[in-house]
């Protein structure tokens, strides 16, 4: 957890754990504190359905949604204010 100073919250980045989604994630934080070097920015990983089921056909498992749903409840649960996704996954 990243400690929060002068009681601004830390911007929570949700993304996926793939090294793609990783490295995107690295980028847009880079550009982030370019635009805002003050501001503290946290990275939460979110496992996915697509991430967790490695073996099951994409239509089996949900199809459309598998790397990505699990990311959107956690924007509207509260859990993290934006998403990093890869166009690939939507």
């Amino acid at each position: 957890m990243v400690p929060v100073t002068g009681g601004v919250s830390p911007l929570r980045l949700g993304t996926r754990g793939s090294a793609l989604a990783l490295v995107q994630t690295e980028l847009t934080i880079a550009r982030l504190r370019a635009a805002d070097p003050s501001r503290l920015i946290e990275t939460r990983i979110i496992s996915t359905e697509g991430d967790r089921d490695k073996t099951s056909p994409l239509s089996v498992i949900g199809g459309r949604g598998v790397f990505t749903s699990a990311i959107e409840s956690a924007i509207l649960r509260g859990d993290i204010d934006a998403a990093v996704h890869s166009a690939k996954d939507l």
